[in-house]
């Protein structure tokens, strides 16, 4: 749970790091701490407790540099304490660190004709004082980070402050490091969120890079030290997201945004081809899970209820939804293998606020995917699984609805693994997750298409979105969408609900959204078509290219998607439920970004 700041400045740094640290005071921590170095000398401040405490230490007694490092630090070899605080600093170098070193009582012997004087209990002093002993032995700084990389066993992401250098020097190996990088300052961190404003280019570093940053430069190499050119990609800022730029809408500049905030939550908690995914660490042991309980409400209880079917499939685990408003009033079993989690855009949703409560007073163990650091879910969880969406200013939920699916998808994947249930066919899709950002792209660039679409629904009095498996709760969401933004009526069915009392709604010209990828449920899906054309409704079809053969002059009006699986149709399908709520209620002129009656953060019962 721990997080990693460094910062390479052409001005002082330590505000900066304050802040970063701030971001990341999300994941859970017992102390904090940072180090600079001024004139070739290394200072450093650290101590117990809430950031405010490092805070108006540094407020008391002052520091000050342009390259530094910072850290917050959540206990696991040695108990919170101001001497287990990092960093750890010593006569040549400063350490921030993630993860456990599994064989540093070996590498302390190795160290023992040193006599050395440890201060702490922890894993990561050991490391420190080998880099020291390196540096004092003649070795460069790479050469050194090369030596330690080598010898210690373990997860880790390493940050090292050296004297007689301008420069940070880092690795990683299970415990994830980006780079961040602009005109007037670089950095490195343990997550894109806590990147200053500046920032507008970043590295998502791989398993066994090490590396060094300064200003105006970054080097990596792999675990052979041979250079390597990682890709560049583009980071937007926070502050960014508060304008439209040249859009119309913020709901649609947030739909047109999703190809990035699903690309950066990916490659937040995972690397492509890796099929491997890096969530902070839990306090118990995931394996042990045999029953999940999630809770949300709105489009979050949605991306929950689609994530049920992930979890039971790929996890082979049970799992119950429940409506936050309902689940905090209702008597329920748990036990202490149930993990608790909520999901919410805000984090400030009464309703799953209160669940939360619930929760703890039955003493499980929580987790919260979040949109917001520093909201109320965030400071009590046990657990903050952030979405890298960044502020959605539009109250209908878009791009945060799908970085919601994409960690819920990361959680289940991350679950099967420990579990030791992850097959070829799971890596398989686990890799997919990759391609959705460009299919996303894929899709937008047909926009003409929901456009045209929404221009034939002005005039319906009512429509329906139906689908199976994945897509039933899909639909639901669809019907939200439309309802929420352009005030008609608008329901959602399982496709095979139909004939149990939806099917009385359905006469000539009544528009029915089919949301149906050629997967398993296809067929099924396909007679439920005809049950819907006999009775004179209008079939618009949302598919894929096997789809549209196989229902070749079922449909009235068909929508080709790139192919998927059933991680990535959930998120893919959601774009052009998306764009035909939004395009429709631009041809009606109603309040798209802030539409009647409705709020961004509901915040009472």
């Amino acid at each position: 749970m721990c997080g990693i700041i460094g910062i390479v400045n052409k001005t002082d740094c330590v505000k900066g790091m304050l802040t970063a640290l701030s971001k990341l005071e999300y994941r859970g921590y017992d102390s904090s701490g940072v180090a600079t170095i001024t004139n070739n000398k290394i200072d450093y401040r650290k101590v117990q407790g809430k950031l405010a405490n490092l805070k108006e230490l540094i407020y008391n007694k002052p520091l000050a540099g342009n390259i530094g490092i910072g850290h917050t630090r959540w206990a696991t070899h040695g108990e919170p304490s101001n001497k287990n605080a990092h960093p750890f600093v010593k006569r040549n170098c400063a350490l921030v660190h993630n993860g456990i070193i599994e064989n540093y009582l070996d590498i302390k012997k190795s160290l023992a004709n040193q006599k050395i004087d440890y201060k702490s209990s922890t894993d990561t002093e050991v490391v420190a004082e080998l880099m020291n002993y390196l540096i004092e032995d003649g070795a460069t700084p790479l050469e050194a980070m090369k030596e330690i990389t080598t010898r210690i066993e373990g997860n880790y992401a390493l940050v090292f402050l050296l004297k007689n250098s301008n420069n940070l020097y880092f690795s990683r190996k299970g415990s994830p490091l980006v780079l961040g990088l602009s005109k007037s300052l670089n950095c490195v961190a343990s997550d894109t969120l806590a990147l200053p404003n500046h920032i507008d280019k970043v590295i998502y570093l791989e398993e066994g890079d090490i590396g060094e940053i300064g200003n105006g430069q970054a080097k990596i190499f792999d675990q052979s030290f041979k250079v390597k050119k990682n890709v560049i990609h583009d980071h937007i800022s926070l502050q960014s997201h508060t304008s439209k730029n040249q859009y119309k809408h913020f709901m649609i500049k947030e739909i047109h945004y999703q190809s990035k905030s699903i690309d950066d939550t990916l490659l937040n908690f995972a690397k492509k081809n890796d099929n491997k995914v890096y969530l902070p660490q839990f306090k118990f042991d995931t394996k042990k899970i045999n029953n999940l309980s999630l809770v949300a409400c709105g489009t979050a209880f949605h991306a929950c209820m689609i994530s049920k079917y992930w979890f039971e499939e790929i996890s082979k685990i049970n799992t119950l939804v429940e409506i936050a408003s309902e689940y905090r009033y209702r008597e329920n079993s748990v036990n202490d293998k149930t993990l608790g989690v909520l999901v919410s855009q805000s984090g400030e949703t009464m309703d799953t606020i209160k669940c939360l409560e619930k929760m703890k007073r039955q003493n499980i163990n929580t987790a919260s995917i979040v949109n917001v650091l520093g909201s109320s879910l965030t400071r009590d969880s046990d657990y903050i699984l952030p979405t890298l969406a960044g502020p959605e200013i539009g109250v209908a939920s878009t791009k945060a609805f799908t970085a919601q699916l994409t960690v819920l998808a990361l959680l289940c994947i991350h679950i099967a693994q420990k579990k030791g249930i992850f097959n070829e066919s799971t890596k398989k899709i686990t890799n997919d997750l990759f391609t959705i950002p460009g299919n996303i792209k894929l899709i937008l660039k047909n926009e003409k298409t929901y456009s045209d679409i929404a221009k034939d629904l002005i005039e319906a009095k009512s429509i329906f979105y139906v689908g199976r498996g994945p897509m039933y709760p899909l639909a639901l969401e669809g019907a939200l969408k439309l309802k929420e933004i352009t005030y008609k009526h608008c329901e959602g069915y399982a496709a095979g609900e139909l004939k149990h009392g939806p099917l009385a709604l359905i006469e000539d010209s009544v528009p029915v959204v089919v949301l149906a990828p050629s997967d398993k449920y296809f067929n099924k899906t396909i007679s439920n078509i005809q049950e819907i054309k006999a009775r004179g409704g209008e079939i618009i079809l949302i598919t894929d290219k096997e789809g549209a053969k196989k229902s070749s002059g079922l449909a009235d009006k068909l929508i080709s998607l790139p192919d998927s699986n059933l991680l990535t149709a959930p998120i893919l399908y959601s774009i052009p439920v998306q764009l035909i709520a939004y395009h429709l209620a631009t041809l009606l002129g109603t309040d798209v970004d802030q539409p009647r009656n409705l709020a961004k953060s509901v915040t009472v019962e």
